[in-house]
């Protein structure tokens, strides 16, 4: 389970470089329009309003009331007065500072949009319980099966089956953060995948358990 891990870090790591350097933030901006877009066809009105809701917040006791926007605001990008006060630099920065602040506002653009993706999580979780439920009574009645008829249980579906729920987990934590606009319709189907693998770890566990 290393290696999907450090890939899930590496690509992570990759999105966000992308974004901090070459997505603009005015892009970001229209993804997340575009998301909201695609969620008001699939889900209406009610839901949209729900999630910007919750999303923006998010955003703001976390970015805004704590302090954390003005602080890095302040670090990044000096004010006039600052600029004024240094005599002979003060248009030092006229092409850096205008790049640094986009790049600011894409990675505040970034961070509501996982929040955004984080409320519409919270839309469908309610629904992931239908279907894990019986996912786990199946597997675990296959399990009982298993034990009274000696059937075999076996330890490779039972191992990728976990993986299966783990690698789907850190397939949705990537596509959080893509600069893309997700279809509302992936996170849904991420969870059948994930509660379709629970069942197989369930009904596969080892006998002796």
């Amino acid at each position: 389970m290393k290696k999907p891990f450090w890939l899930v870090a590496w690509l992570l790591a990759a999105e966000m470089f992308l974004i901090l350097v070459f997505v603009p933030g005015q892009w970001t901006e229209r993804v997340i329009h575009k998301e909201s877009a695609m969620i008001e066809r699939t889900l209406g009105m009610s839901t949209v309003s729900w999630i910007n809701e919750h999303a923006l917040n998010w955003y703001t006791k976390t970015m805004i009331d704590s302090g954390v926007y003005y602080n890095l605001h302040k670090v990044m990008i000096p004010s006039q007065e600052e600029r004024a006060r240094s005599r002979g630099m003060e248009n030092l920065g006229a092409q850096i500072f205008p790049w640094v602040e986009d790049r600011l506002a894409a990675m505040m653009h970034v961070v509501y949009q996982v929040y955004a993706r984080t409320a519409l999580l919270a839309v469908w979780a309610p629904y992931m319980l239908i279907l894990l439920l019986p996912a786990v009574w199946d597997g675990a009645m296959n399990w009982k099966i298993k034990r009274t008829n000696f059937d075999y249980a076996s330890p490779v579906v039972h191992r990728y089956g976990a993986r299966g729920v783990m690698l789907t987990a850190q397939v949705l934590l990537v596509a959080f953060f893509a600069p893309i606009a997700l279809n509302p319709i992936v996170i849904p189907f991420a969870m059948m995948v994930a509660c379709v693998m629970v069942g197989l770890t369930v009904g596969n566990l080892q006998k002796r358990i």
